[in-house]
């Protein structure tokens, strides 16, 4: 019986996130503190406005994401057996498992969010309810040497994002219902996450993490790129840079947590979207999320 610990990815920020665990928590206000004044913007102004725009910017989203996850463990002392972050979550997930520092960690998701926003072409679609051969085989179909469309997320059985070029992408979703799929949404993202027109942000940050130490995982990562549990510095450094441009493999990931063990999971950040993903790919683990401080207290109080 093992534990999973689960870092949510973008678009489950909300306004006043972290908020009332930074005014309830002495453990999580320290380590928030930590990581305001580490960066050179006003994140915690971000992250507490009801109604701060940015915070949908990727360059802010995915530092407020990386902030609020990490004050959850802080508040909690949650330690699992092993860990998944969805995208950008991989960058918490690291530091919790002391691959980075939590200093290396911030500069690490403030650059990566500064790149991925800094390509802006392209566009992102999520696919419902449609095969994923019938889908991979429609992007094969629809694509040609110049613009693409191919997977980006794989978060469950009956949820795929599709992403590449703005073109391709809506010849894909006006053809989609005819391959299958129950709807073709697309999604208000500032460029093509996870695809080939990411390569030039993907090329800048290994320049970057050259400058960053990775060390063995002390909690196995089961990471994005390669749906395995890994624990070596440098496995897990290259799949953190391969994932820029690489599909994120969840479904993979959570079937490799039941491979593994894993009974329970509990989902450290805003939201409980991969609580509910989990629950579509497999019965065999419980799901349950911390967010909010009242949510903290639950489980402290247990």
């Amino acid at each position: 019986m093992s534990k999973l610990v689960l870092f949510p990815g973008q678009g489950a920020q909300y306004g006043t996130m972290a908020k009332d665990l930074y005014e309830n928590s002495d453990k999580a206000r320290e380590l928030l503190d930590k990581i305001f004044n580490a960066i050179d913007f006003d994140l915690k102004s971000i992250m507490f406005s009801e109604d701060d725009e940015r915070l949908n910017e990727t360059q802010y989203t995915q530092p407020a994401l990386f902030a609020h996850s990490l004050a959850v463990l802080a508040a909690t002392d949650i330690q699992g057996d092993y860990l998944i972050g969805h995208s950008l979550g991989e960058l918490p997930a690291l530091v919790h498992a002391g691959v980075l520092s939590l200093e290396d960690g911030i500069k690490a998701v403030v650059k990566r969010g500064e790149l991925m926003s800094q390509a802006d072409t392209g566009a992102m679609a999520a696919i419902i309810g449609m095969d994923k051969d019938k889908l991979v085989a429609l992007c094969e179909e629809l694509s040609s040497d110049t613009e693409k469309v191919a997977p980006a997320n794989i978060n469950a059985p009956d949820q795929i994002v599709v992403s590449g070029d703005k073109d391709k992408v809506e010849a894909f979703t006006s053809v989609a219902k005819e391959h299958g799929a129950r709807r073709a949404m697309p999604l208000k993202v500032s460029g093509a996450f996870h695809s080939y027109l990411m390569d030039d942000a993907k090329v800048l940050f290994r320049e970057f993490v050259e400058s960053i130490e990775f060390n063995n995982a002390v909690i196995p990562v089961i990471q994005n790129v390669s749906a395995k549990a890994e624990t070596d510095a440098s496995t897990i450094k290259e799949n953190l840079i391969e994932q820029i441009t690489s599909p994120v493999r969840f479904v993979e990931c959570v079937e490799t947590a039941v491979e593994l063990g894993v009974t329970e999971s509990i989902e450290v950040g805003p939201k409980k979207v991969q609580s509910g993903l989990v629950r579509k790919i497999s019965k065999e683990i419980s799901t349950r999320n911390i967010d909010t401080f009242e949510q903290v207290e639950g489980f402290i109080n247990e």
